[in-house]
């Protein structure tokens, strides 16, 4: 598990007096599912293994005569195209998930901090391989298998004192093969079985180790010694006599006698969902009740194509087994007819030839017999090569019926020559038709694995590393169908905004709808910007924004006084440089006045002169007409 060790002196001591009791009531339940799972599956599940990997075995053939071996890759493709085209739906986005809150929380942004933080511990703890992994299993078998632990893990940093190094709760993912896999024979779901478990060969060292660290009781654990089955299927070795070390771990989850476990009370004689890990079948190195806050289990499944009323599923493999037999058969008889065609056959009559003579054929070769070699030597013909010429024909029907049994990709068109996938749109055509004919399966992702791995991940760290995740445990989970869902949703919402003006309130509600569709990384801050702007301003910011209006104001006013005032100052320096100008005039026009004044003073004194000089020759003309007449009147 991973986990600390949540027992106490006192369980210890318990769990030691119940190693005679725990340990095979566990086993027993654990053989008899196994045997009824190996029964029907186990046979199909190497076949599976062994056609999808290419292994040939002797039971494979299809006829005694076949000495072909070949394995056509036509289902290898199938899987390997499903899983891709799987891959490409889930993980096509950065946030290849989403977490809706419920509506009656009114914090709705605390599911958006927690998707943000499980997309980033579920990258650094290789969660998106691990799902890769079980998709590809669930492909070949039927089903696929996670488990999910829980431990803690040592992180090493850069700081500026140097390398540094910090412990955090890691939520890791781990694919499980359906033949690890043991389930209640009764139950149709990993919920309702009595028990689940998960049976796997570990390293003696990791025994030890863990018997160190005190996780695992210190009882001795040596190789496990029993029959131990290849992956391949194709013939079993003794482990102990391999010196491989290895010990069988059986992890058992579910319910056990309350009597077994010490220390658990009010549980009387009923039953107590529990976590036991036991070595080599027998060996009790661990025994703890549930720890989890959920009381769920760790394992999660799901059904490649669904078979009601069972609980493992119908994989690729099976849906294209029998044209991918009738395919290996049909290549398989051309080969070996070709060899018979092919390669030189004679026929001899051995009473004429040499005692030990060598009839094997090859150029430049003497033959020595007894008689005419025409007469000693037949050639042999099993038919003209060129009729096998059409089963080519017949090969290439029987490849479209392993993909129209799989619902795979044409391999006719591979991505590498087909240019759809190079375009954004191309992708979407293609991630939309895989996700239309395998909507079944995709449905089954999303509801029987995806979204409950999305859940416990978030239980078990708002559990283990409660500081970090916000405390809320009532959300949804969007995983792929219901992204793709929401990018129709927001297509159609989109056109919806083209008929609706700006202006209009129906605009922002259509806004902020497109909003919370979105799986984007930024998707809280553009709820948070969408909401304040429909929302408006709160009394406070109201309050700031009218004092900052009251400043802008006084600013404003403050700045029109003072272009007024420059305005004044302008106009009064225009005003001074008129007066300047005409005083300048007017002075001009004086001094050309006074020049003019002068002229005219002048010549009025000129004429004044004159007049003077008349006058005065004039008196004297008086005077001297009085004397003429005075001098007459005296000579009279």
């Amino acid at each position: 598990m991973g986990l600390p060790n949540k027992m106490g002196d006192n369980d210890q001591q318990a769990a030691t007096q119940a190693v005679g009791g725990l340990a095979p009531w566990c086993m027993a339940k654990v053989k008899h599912g196994k045997e009824c799972r190996d029964e029907m599956y186990e046979a199909r599940w190497k076949e599976y293994t062994r056609l999808w990997r290419g292994f040939w075995a002797s039971n494979d053939a299809n006829a005694d005569s076949e000495r072909s071996r070949i394995i056509t890759p036509a289902l290898q493709q199938a899987v390997e195209m499903t899983v891709s085209e799987m891959e490409e739906a889930v993980f096509n986005k950065q946030a290849w998930f989403d977490i809706s809150d419920d509506y009656a929380d009114e914090e709705r942004d605390d599911v958006i901090v927690s998707r943000d933080l499980l997309l980033q511990d579920f990258d650094k703890d290789h969660v998106p391989d691990a799902i890769s992994k079980t998709f590809l299993l669930g492909a070949i078998y039927g089903t696929g298998i996670a488990k999910i632990i829980v431990g803690s893990k040592e992180e090493h940093f850069i700081s500026q004192h140097g390398v540094e190094q910090r412990s955090r709760v890691a939520v890791s993912l781990e694919a499980v093969r359906c033949d690890e896999f043991v389930i209640d024979p009764s139950a149709l779901s990993i919920e309702e079985a009595l028990f689940v478990a998960h049976q796997v060969y570990k390293p003696l060292q990791y025994v030890k180790s863990k018997q160190r660290s005190g996780q695992f009781k210190n009882n001795y654990v040596g190789p496990y010694t029993g029959n131990k089955a290849d992956t391949y299927g194709t013939s079993k070795f003794d482990s102990a006599q391999a010196q491989d070390g290895g010990v069988l771990i059986t992890e058992y989850h579910g319910l056990v006698p309350a009597h077994y476990i010490d220390g658990v009370e009010g549980e009387g004689q009923g039953m107590v969902e529990a976590i036991v890990t036991i070595a080599n079948e027998g060996i009790l190195l661990k025994v703890v009740k549930n720890p989890f806050l959920m009381k769920d289990r760790s394992f999660i499944a799901y059904q490649h194509d669904t078979v009601p009323g069972e609980f493992w599923g119908r994989g690729v493999c099976e849906k294209g087994y029998n044209p991918q037999k009738a395919l290996d058969a049909e290549v398989r008889a051309r080969i070996d007819a070709l060899a018979l065609m092919s390669a030189p056959m004679m026929g001899a009559d051995i009473t004429k030839l040499p005692r030990n003579a060598d009839m094997r054929v090859r150029p430049g070769k003497t033959v020595f017999t007894r008689g005419r070699p025409s007469e000693t030597f037949e050639p042999l013909s099993f038919g003209n090569p060129a009729i096998l010429a059409h089963t080519f024909n017949q090969s290439g029907d029987l490849e479209r019926m392993v993909q129209v049994g799989t619902g795979a990709m044409d391999s006719a068109s591979p991505m590498s020559t087909n240019r759809r996938n190079e375009t954004t749109g191309g992708m979407s055509m293609m991630q939309a038709s895989f996700i239309k004919r395998s909507k079944r399966t995709m449905q089954n992702v999303e509801r029987q694995f995806l979204d409950p791995l999305i859940k416990k991940a978030i239980w078990r760290y708002v559990q283990f590393d409660g500081q970090r995740y916000p405390q809320d445990l009532e959300f949804s989970v969007n995983a792929t169908m219901g992204i793709m869902a929401k990018e129709v949703e927001n297509q159609q919402l989109t056109q919806m905004m083209g008929y609706v003006p700006p202006e209009s309130p129906a605009h922002s509600i259509l806004l902020k709808a497109i909003f919370d569709n979105t799986a984007s990384a930024g998707k809280k801050e553009l709820s948070q910007a969408i909401q304040a702007q429909m929302q408006g301003p709160s009394p406070e910011e109201q309050q700031m924004q009218q004092m900052q209006q009251q400043m802008q104001m006084q600013a404003a006013k403050l700045e029109l006084l003072a272009k007024e005032l420059e305005n004044q100052k302008v106009e009064a320096e225009i005003a001074e440089i008129r007066a300047k100008t005409l005083h300048t005039e007017i002075k001009a026009d004086l001094e050309d006045d006074k020049v003019e004044i002068a002229a005219a003073n002048t010549a009025i004194g000129a004429e004044n002169a004159r007049i003077k000089r008349e006058g005065n020759i004039s008196k004297e003309q008086v005077e001297r007409e009085k004397a003429r007449a005075k001098g007459s009147q005296q000579a009279g």
